[in-house]
C-alpha cells in the first residue's frame, strides 16, 4: 500500500513550525527553561499543522528555489521572534516594577539568580514576575497567545512576506508601553516615599541629634512592605488589566491596527 502526502501542507507545516517556535522560545511561560526544547518543538508543529494550511503566499504559485524557501524561514523566524517578544513585553514591565521598588525602598541589595534568564534581579522584581505569570495562567493567558500565534496565519500566510514597516515601527512603540505600566503600577509607592522624605526631613531639621541616614533606611523598607501589603489587592488587579489586554493589544499591532486592536 502506497500513501501519497502532497508536499504543499508538509511545507506549509514546516516554515509556520519556525514562526511558533520562535515565539514559544522568546515569548513568556513557554520560553521557561523548566520546558524542554523537545516539547517546544513538537508543540509548535502541532500548532503549525493545524493553523499554517489556512492559508498560504506565494509560495502556493509553485515558484520553488533555495532562497525563496531561506527567505520564507527567515520572515517566519522574524515574526516569531516579533510576536514572542511583543508578548514577554508587559512581564518585563513587571521587572521593571520590582526595580522601581527596589530602588525607592532601599532593596536594591537584595539580589536573585533569575531562573528564566540567568542573571541577577532585584528579589521583589522576581517575585511581581512570579505573581504576573500566575494571573496570566489564571485569566488563560496562555490560551489567548496560543490562538493569536495561529490567527496570524490569516493575516499573515506563510510566504506572504514582511509587514509593513509602520507594523515594526509601531511594535518598537511598545516598549514605551513598558515604562507607563510600570511606573503606573509603582505610582503609590514613588508617593509614598516622597512624602516620607519629605517628614524625615523636616524631622531631621527639628531634631539634628537623629542620624537621618541610620532611620531612613529600614523606614523606606518597612513602608514599601507596608504598601505592597496593604494594597495587595489593588496591585494584583492592576497587574491583571496590564497583562489581560497584552495579547490583544501585540497582535492587532501586528496585524496592522495602529490602535492594537
Amino acid at each position: 500500500m502506497t500513501i501519497e502526502l502532497a508536499l504543499m501542507p508538509v511545507l506549509t507545516a514546516l516554515l509556520g513550525s519556525v514562526r511558533v517556535l520562535a515565539m514559544v522560545w522568546v515569548g513568556p511561560l513557554f520560553s521557561h527553561p523548566a520546558i524542554g526544547a523537545r516539547v517546544r518543538i513538537v508543540f509548535a508543529l502541532m500548532i503549525a499543522w493545524v493553523a499554517a494550511p489556512v492559508a498560504v503566499g506565494p509560495l502556493a504559485a509553485g515558484q520553488w528555489s533555495l532562497a525563496s524557501l531561506l527567505a520564507a524561514a527567515s520572515v517566519e523566524l522574524l515574526f516569531g521572534l516579533a510576536v514572542g517578544i511583543g508578548a514577554m513585553l508587559v512581564f518585563s514591565a513587571m521587572m521593571m516594577l520590582g526595580e522601581l521598588l527596589a530602588v525607592q525602598g532601599g532593596l536594591g541589595a537584595a539580589q536573585t539568580i533569575d531562573p528564566a534568564t540567568g542573571v541577577s534581579s532585584p528579589a521583589i522584581g522576581l517575585a511581581l514576575e512570579s505573581f504576573a505569570l500566575l494571573i496570566f495562567l489564571a485569566i488563560d493567558g496562555h490560551h489567548d497567545l496560543i490562538r493569536g500565534i495561529a490567527a496570524t496565519f490569516e493575516v499573515l500566510p506563510v510566504g506572504g512576506g514582511l509587514p509593513s514597516a509602520d507594523v515594526f515601527l509601531e511594535m518598537t512603540r511598545l516598549g514605551g508601553h513598558v515604562w507607563q505600566v510600570a511606573f503606573q503600577i509603582a505610582a503609590p509607592v514613588t508617593v509614598a516615599i516622597f512624602v516620607q522624605n519629605i517628614a524625615t526631613g523636616v524631622l531631621g531639621r527639628a531634631m539634628p541629634q537623629l542620624n537621618i541616614l541610620i532611620i531612613n533606611l529600614p523606614i523606606h523598607v518597612g513602608l514599601v512592605f507596608l504598601i505592597v501589603g496593604l494594597g495587595a489587592d489593588d496591585f494584583m488587579h492592576a497587574m491583571k488589566d496590564s497583562i489581560e489586554v497584552w495579547p490583544e493589544t501585540v497582535f492587532g499591532v501586528l496585524s496592522g491596527d495602529s490602535h492594537g486592536g
